[in-house]
């Protein structure tokens, strides 16, 4: 496989990226334990996006590994899993933004969040947070407990751990390296994430 194009992503911010039908992006947690919130787009309707929920709802399942159908809200494939080895990955919580540091941790000042970083990258296609769904999280650890709680774990993923999908429409995407830090789900630091679009 050739690499056509390397987008790295700074920890904390976002980027965003375009590939087409028939190409393979590779998402590389360079460091280990990095969360990858995950948007994308079918780029010829910008109104149609990948949705989690309608995933693992035709999935039957919330376990991300090879041959698993990433769809759109219209229940259109987006991607088909083809590699993962890191088997850890959300599909249920939302990304974070303004509210939810001030919320959940009582924290009023400023604090870079998922959502604000799509905003940045995604403002160039008029798309901004009325078009986010929830993300897949890339790498993010969540366990559901006997008692049907949510708990936020720190991630299992090692350097270099990666996932590949094979693009099935023409896409615009983007990637947050989630720059929480007052739970553990990111380990001890943010770090970099690398998107690779491979043919």
């Amino acid at each position: 496989m050739n690499v056509l194009k390397e987008v790295l992503v700074p920890g904390g911010f976002a980027r965003s990226f375009d590939a087409k039908k028939g190409q393979l992006l590779k998402i590389i947690d360079i460091e280990g334990q990095q969360v990858a919130d995950f948007f994308s787009f079918n780029r010829n309707n910008l109104k149609e996006k990948l949705s989690p929920s309608h995933s693992y709802m035709s999935a039957l399942s919330l376990q991300i590994k090879p041959g698993y159908i990433l769809r759109t809200d219209l229940r259109i494939p987006m991607f088909e899993v083809i590699e993962a080895t890191s088997k850890r990955h959300d599909l249920l919580l939302p990304a974070c933004d303004e509210q939810r540091y001030i919320v959940d941790y009582g924290i009023k000042e400023a604090h870079r969040n998922c959502v604000q970083n799509f905003e940045d990258v995604l403002e160039k296609y008029n798309l901004n947070r009325e078009n986010f769904n929830n993300p897949v999280n890339l790498f993010q650890k969540t366990r559901i407990t006997d008692d049907y709680e949510i708990v936020q774990e720190t991630g299992d993923s090692k350097p270099g751990d990666y996932i590949l999908l094979e693009c099935k429409m023409d896409i615009i995407g983007a990637i947050s390296a989630c720059p929480i830090d007052v739970n553990p789900i990111a380990g001890s630091k943010i770090t970099d994430i690398l998107i690779q679009v491979l043919e």
